[in-house]
């Protein structure tokens, strides 16, 4: 009971800071770009961002007011130049979301937000129709049952040479990631998920991680606002809720 307390003690500010977007994996200020929906961390050598975030809520989820936009576009806010939509024509490669145009139907700016090039990387027609799409309809699932669920997206380079399109030369990821964590009352549940960049996989739980394997491979630390033990806690295993 002593630790649940200071768990539900220490995400309250844990929420609010993420809320309020003052919260992220370490970026520096330059790459650092704050949309009025979600953030997200420009790399300017993959012509994406290392990390996309957004959180939804039950009342976001249900609360659909606007339709798909399709507005794709560049980022202005991208200082050095995001991807175009040039990069990706007769590339062979869809222009796949991050942060989902799904999640994005409870307000009509969320939704063309969703549609700035820098919230996409590059993905096999049959990664981003497949799994990964189905990944993104059962998160919005268990959405319904936290109170918030703070979603981290991206992608995932195991070396630091890599196929790329366009002129811009946007990188051709080997894997896309995400990490989830929700609040249920004064309960955490964590989870992450890395799925290989390819046509033909189905089963989305089948690659389901700790948060710690994200980190490993991401190099990027989620959830630092946290007490070292607590942070070790939550991403040490995989929460049985998202099994269920």
């Amino acid at each position: 009971m002593f630790i649940n307390r200071i768990l539900s003690s220490l995400f309250l500010l844990f929420c609010s800071m993420l809320i309020h977007a003052q919260l992220h994996p370490v970026c520096d200020s330059a790459s650092l770009i704050e949309h009025r929906f979600f953030s997200l961390c420009y790399n300017e050598k993959t012509e994406q961002a290392d990390w996309v975030f957004h959180y939804i809520t039950p009342n976001r989820l249900k609360n659909k007011v606007a339709s798909r936009s399709d507005d794709y576009r560049p980022d202005a806010e991208v200082k050095t130049g995001s991807a175009e939509l040039s990069d990706y024509r007769h590339s062979g490669f869809d222009r796949g979301h991050l942060c989902p145009a799904g999640d994005m139907g409870f307000d009509s700016v969320a939704m063309s937000e969703s549609f700035f090039l820098s919230n996409m990387c590059p993905q096999f027609a049959g990664f981003n129709n497949g799994i990964w799409n189905s990944l993104e309809q059962r998160i919005r699932q268990w959405g319904l049952m936290f109170d918030t669920l703070f979603i981290f997206t991206g992608p995932v380079f195991y070396d630091t040479t890599y196929s790329s399109i366009g002129e811009n030369k946007v990188a051709i990821p080997d894997a896309c990631y995400k990490v989830l964590l929700g609040k249920k009352g004064t309960v955490l549940h964590s989870i992450g998920f890395i799925i290989p960049n390819l046509d033909g996989l189905k089963n989305y739980l089948a690659y389901s991680v700790a948060v710690d394997k994200v980190e490993e491979v991401t190099l990027l630390d989620f959830f630092s606002v946290l007490e070292d033990s607590i942070e070790a806690i939550l991403e040490k295993k995989k929460s049985n809720i998202f099994f269920y």
